[in-house]
């Protein structure tokens, strides 16, 4: 190769490079700014874990979780059924005709997952909490009339 051939490569190599990464450049400072994250609210604690007392009364969570499970099946995911809330609902229907099958809930918007919610014809059978936020599934709820019951 004559030296002219390799000085035009390495020119012409060193222009398309200079011309790639002023352009990812003016691309990104383009780009709008993230207003998600910083619109979240910030939770320190989240609410508590242990089932509701005996007297039946339900959390707001559960609340909510019971009005989304009414909601038709549209899709095959909900993600976060109710948005203004301190916690994430997520709905999924893995077997399409067949309703809501199961729920993941996060009580503090931290992107792990607090709760896993079996859902059977409609209704939540079993859920399954990691108490210590961090997706181990160490306690285990059963449904029973109206109100969670530790396995």
């Amino acid at each position: 190769m004559k030296f002219k051939t390799f000085l035009a490569l390495v020119i012409t190599g060193g222009l398309v490079l200079s011309a790639v990464v002023i352009g990812s450049c003016v691309w990104l400072l383009r780009q709008p700014a993230r207003q998600d994250v910083v619109s979240r609210p910030v939770v320190s604690q989240p609410p508590a874990l242990p089932a509701p007392t005996t007297t039946g009364s339900l959390r707001p969570v559960d609340r909510d979780l019971l009005e989304a499970l009414r909601r038709p099946v549209t899709s095959d995911r909900i993600k976060d059924a109710f948005p203004g809330r301190p916690y994430k609902i997520t709905l999924y229907c893995d077997n399409p005709g067949a309703g809501w099958n199961r729920a993941k809930i996060d009580l503090n918007r931290n992107n792990r997952w607090d709760e896993k919610i079996t859902i059977v014809n409609g209704e939540p059978t079993k859920r399954q909490v990691a108490s210590r936020d961090d997706e181990n599934y160490d306690l285990e709820y059963r449904w029973r009339g109206g109100q969670w019951v530790a396995k």
